[in-house]
This record gives C-alpha cells, structure tokens and sequence, in this order.
C-alpha cells in the first residue's frame, strides 16, 4: 500500500502553539488526522526569548497531534511573525529575445522565476537589509513590453517581461531562532510562511482580493496585516501588539492575575463600552490569595476598548500611508483569536468607515475531525495546510473533475509565484 503524503502545519504564537497533521487525499482534499494545542511559553510578540521553553512548547503541540494521528509530523510549515518582518514592492526586468534581439521569444517558468528573483535581488542589496533574508517573492502582475498588468504570461510573445513583486524580508537571527527551536524539538523542515499570508489562504474568497481587501490577524502577541488588491497581496506588515496586550492591561487596571483576567476577557469582555448595561458589574479574584472586588463590566470594556482600538488605528494608519482606502471596495476581515472578542466588528467600522466581518477559516478543503477548527483563532493553521497543499508536486496531488478542483486550482495559480524558503 502507498505510503500517504502527509503535511503539518505548526502555528507558534505567542499565546499557543497549534500543530495540525493532514494527509492528502483525492481532489486536492486533506483529511486532518491530528490536532495539538500547547501553550505557548518563551515567546514575546512572535521574537524567541527562550529556546529551551519554546522548544518544549512546540514539541508538545507535535506530540498530541502525532499521537491522535498515529502518523509521523513529516512536511512541517511553520507560520512566522513578528516586528523584525519587512515588506517591499519590487520590479524585476528581463530580456526575452531571442540572441539577435531583433525577435520577440515566448515567455517561459524560467523567464518566470528569472524575472521573479531580478526583483528579489533589488530589495536584497538594499541597505539596511544586510542582516535580512527574502522568505517571500509573491508575483503581483507583468508586463510584457507595452503590455501591462498581465496575470500569466506563459506563452506570451514579446522582447522584455517585466515583474511587479511583494518581497518579505525577516531577520536571519529571528528565522534560525524559530528553526533551531523546530530542530530541538527533533524536526529538520524548513518550510516558513509569513502568517498573514496563510490567513489569507483560509479566510479570504476571491472576491475579496480582487476587489480590496484588509486582513488583521489579530493574535495573542502581533496583530498581522495584508493588503489585497486586483487578486494579488499588495502590502503586509507585522505589528507588535495583540491580545496579550488587552490580558495585561486588564490585568493591571482590575489587579487580578493574568489568568483570571483572560477569563474575564472572554466571559465578560467588549470592545464597546456604550453596548454595556450601566448596572452590569462583575466579581474580580484578587492576587496571591487577596480579598477580591466588585467592578462595573463597562469598566472592564473601556480598558478592552483604549488597546483594541490602538490596535486599529495602528493599522488603519499602517495601510493608509501605503494605500488608497477608496480601493478597498470588500472592506475589512478581522481574524485570530481576538476578533472573537464581542463587538469586536462594530469597533473596527468605527475606527475605518469600511464593512468588516469576522472572518473563520474555510474548511471545505477538508475532512477529519474539524468541527473544534471553525474558530478565528485557528485561521494561520488552516491557511498554513492550505500553502502547503498548494506547493505539493503535481504528481502527489490527485486530480479529479469535481467542484473542489476548481478552488485547487485557483490556490495553484496564487501561489504559483512564491519563492522557496531561502
């Protein structure tokens, strides 16, 4: 019997660590064999403190997940984030013409991936990216001599292609940091992918990256931003600030330990004080055995309030300097584990004037066990499985004549230009 492909995605965040095992099956589908959740420890805002504990922590998210699968983690993608990680626009320009250059050439992969890695060596020699390494060349659109905005040109006539590309950069230290951890917890992959990136795969539809799209990835330690435009990511960048934050501040603010103030986040918590009945109070534990207290949850919401949106007007300042917000026509989906967070949506349209909805991962690619994977908070996982399926030689990948296909090949096409992990 054929030994079954199998793929894992470990997102490591600050707050906890997710490994999912899948196995390929028919259709471009994935059945999910195994799910491991460990809580994250020597981590702050996506940058290792500690490798020994982050070690640790991701070895035992592997090892449930390995042990509800009963298969082996194999094709590891790891989602990375943090302040370290930069974005540039880029162009690439090659000659396509024959050796005379009086005749025009038909585009092929190699002009392709030629022109692709003419724009990454732009961004490299830049200064200030000494110490940086190119983890992503994600193609936007060619031109092909006066022809612009060109999707694919393969076959494609003409004398020079041009290439419009995002390049994301992260700090070397930060990389071999993340993968030292992976090698200590006994796993050689070196599969990285920037979260937003993945996230987009699980929560965004194609509408949306055509039409304009923000995504914020708002997890425990970074809030994650991409930018999608003309079915292409435009923009991204990575902030430090996230659910930890609004803990910590509630945690100070109510003096009650962190872990009882996570608690009242989600059991009691809004990002809208004025939706909050004015008599509406709560019981605060105290600290170390202290005499508790009695505090209006309005309270409680305008402490949650002043950091979440911090967190969007830091974004919307973050996207707004770059872009145009009249071209982001599908408005803004918000995911990870903080826009669980009630009145999370309402914030957010505030602060932009744009629609926003919550965005849960897609999981129609997938069989198994998902029922517990429908949450915002698993988005970067999901979208993780969904990159490496879309990196799978053809050859692993079974085709057949169903409605999936036409999602996989979609999926084939946007990853189609994504550079290897350097």
């Amino acid at each position: 019997m054929k030994k079954p492909t199998v793929i894992t995605a470990v997102d490591i965040g600050t707050t906890k660590i997710c490994a999912i095992i899948a196995i390929v099956r028919g259709a471009g589908e994935l059945e999910v064999k195994g799910i491991g959740i460990a809580e994250s420890s020597g981590l702050d805002k996506g940058i290792v403190k500690d490798i020994h504990r982050t070690s640790e922590s991701i070895k035992q998210a592997i090892d449930k997940a390995q042990k509800m699968a009963e298969h082996k983690a194999e094709n590891i993608y790891i989602g990375i984030a943090g302040e370290h990680i930069k974005s540039r626009n880029a162009t690439g320009r090659i000659s396509i013409s024959e050796s005379s250059g009086k005749e025009p050439a038909e585009v092929q992969q190699e002009h392709i991936e030629a022109v692709i890695n003419d724009a990454k060596r732009t961004v490299k020699i830049q200064q200030g990216h000494e110490n940086l390494q190119i983890i992503h060349g994600i193609p936007q659109y060619y031109d092909i001599d006066n022809q612009k905005g060109i999707i694919n040109p393969i076959n494609m006539s003409g004398f020079h292609l041009t290439a419009h590309v995002h390049v994301v950069l992260a700090d070397m230290n930060a990389i071999r940091n993340i993968l030292k951890c992976l090698q200590m917890a006994g796993y050689q992959e070196r599969n990285v992918v920037l979260e937003p990136i993945a996230s987009a795969m699980a929560v965004l539809n194609e509408d949306e990256k055509d039409l304009g799209c923000i995504l914020l990835d708002i997890g425990g330690g970074t809030t994650d931003i991409a930018v999608f435009y003309h079915g292409s990511v435009r923009f991204s960048t990575v902030k430090p600030m996230g659910g930890a934050n609004i803990t910590h501040d509630l945690a100070v603010g109510l003096r009650t330990p962190p872990a009882s103030a996570e608690e009242i986040k989600i059991g009691h918590g809004s990002a809208l004080p004025q939706s909050i009945d004015d008599e509406a109070t709560i019981e605060i534990p105290g600290i170390g055995g202290r005499d508790g207290s009695t505090k209006k949850q309005k309270f409680v919401a305008e402490i949650i309030e002043s950091r979440m949106r911090e967190i969007f007007e830091l974004a919307y300042s973050s996207v707004f300097n770059n872009y145009n917000k009249t071209l982001m026509t599908a408005g803004i989906v918000i995911t990870g584990g903080a826009a669980l967070l009630q009145d999370t949506e309402r914030l957010a349209a505030d602060v932009f004037n744009l629609p926003v909805k919550v965005g849960y991962p897609d999981l129609s690619l997938l069989t198994g066990p998902t029922s517990r994977l429908k949450s915002p908070m698993y988005a970067t996982s999901i979208g993780l499985l969904y990159y490496a399926l879309g990196e799978l030689p053809q050859n692993l990948q079974v085709q057949s004549k169903t409605p999936r296909e036409s999602t996989m090949t979609k999926m084939k096409k946007w990853f189609s230009g994504f550079s290897d992990f350097v």
